[in-house]
């Protein structure tokens, strides 16, 4: 994971940072730990609740991947989204409605992300 940005998830209104090499979460309670967590299990294409939609209308997590693995990289391509060494990753999560998917730009399900 290379960067990760987060806005209207849960109690975050917008976040983004760069996540190069080792990353450990810390901070006191409430300080969003679990929120980082689910919204990664949320990009990697894991079900995911409507709760977690702040009080507008839909949120959205975006991820950079770098240096992605030979055998990723085949299933990314066998998929039809084109083999990169970067993967973009986009989960909007929608309080009324279906949620969507993207890789590389293109409409994924959450199942071909995961």
């Amino acid at each position: 994971l290379a960067e990760l940005k987060i806005e209207n998830v849960a109690v975050i209104e917008k976040a983004e940072d760069s996540y190069p090499g080792l990353n450990v979460l810390t901070g006191e309670t409430g300080a969003g730990k679990s929120i980082m967590i689910d919204s990664i299990n949320a990009i990697l294409g894991n079900r995911t609740s409507r709760d977690l939609v702040r009080s507008v209308r839909q949120g959205s997590i975006w991820a950079t991947f770098e240096s992605i693995p030979a055998h990723v990289r085949e299933q990314v391509e066998k998929c039809g989204y084109g083999a990169q060494d970067d993967l973009l990753l986009y989960r909007e999560i929608s309080a009324a409605e279906k949620g969507s998917c993207r890789i590389n730009g293109m409409p994924a399900t959450a199942g071909v992300v995961r």
